[in-house]
């Protein structure tokens, strides 16, 4: 058993893990999770909401594709993915940008849903066009 195992689904975001595990260049096992499987007890003790992906390494679980993909830059420093000093303000910023007030707004953009404009200040990103 590898000490990196990778939780997926082939129709999940879990491409964009996948993308950084092969950049990162250490073996890895993967486990296909099916949707139906995804609410098994076996599966929600490794991620309690029953989402991918997750990886288990060290025996450790991390879920969150940007909190995996900051956690691969910083266990396997030599693949070079990580930011330099100078740099961290803006990998942070963007790494967590995208995966938060981005992601929310073109969710919410692709099921018609749009923030009124009275609640904006309610939601991290505002509106669509101010978040893009």
């Amino acid at each position: 058993m590898a000490d990196l195992i990778f939780y997926t689904n082939p129709q999940s975001r879990g491409r964009i893990v996948r993308w950084m595990l092969e950049e990162v260049g250490e073996p890895y096992e993967t486990e296909i999770v099916a949707y139906d499987q995804m609410k098994s007890e076996r599966y929600l003790a490794i991620h309690p909401l029953g989402k991918v992906p997750a990886i288990k390494h060290r025996g450790h679980v991390l879920t969150e594709c940007a909190a995996i993909c900051a956690y691969l830059a910083d266990a396997f420093p030599e693949a070079g993915l990580g930011p330099q000093d100078d740099e961290k303000a803006d990998y942070y910023r963007w790494l967590f940008y995208a995966a938060g007030p981005l992601e929310a707004a073109i969710s919410n953009q692709a099921m018609g849903w749009q923030v009124p404009p009275e609640r904006e200040r309610m939601f991290g990103y505002g509106n669509f066009d101010k978040a893009v």
